[in-house]
């Protein structure tokens, strides 16, 4: 090889490279807005993790002392928790 064609061969690459850069910024605009939804959750979960983990410390010592009647608080709670969604469902149902 001549140095002429390194020099072409050196701007083909060059200009290869520039591209796939400008590519791979592009795959990830593409992927942080389609990600987004996801990362917006868990940030809103992260935000609530130290009740929640010490909720749940509660509820397995309380299940433990007393199954029963933790078991019948978790059901009475996921059944409200249930109905909640079924009737914010309908609202914007009905809201349209």
């Amino acid at each position: 090889m001549n140095r002429r064609e390194r020099a072409a061969e050196l701007e083909y690459l060059e200009t290869r490279i520039l591209q796939q850069r400008l590519d791979m910024g592009h795959a990830l605009h593409d992927w942080r807005e389609a990600t987004a939804p996801i990362d917006h959750a868990w940030q809103r979960l992260m935000q609530w993790r130290a009740p929640l983990v010490g909720s749940f410390g509660l509820l397995a010592a309380q299940g433990v002392r007393r199954p029963r009647a933790t078991r019948a608080w978790m059901r009475r709670g996921l059944s409200t928790f249930l109905l909640v969604n079924r009737v914010r469902a309908l609202y914007r149902l009905v809201r349209r």
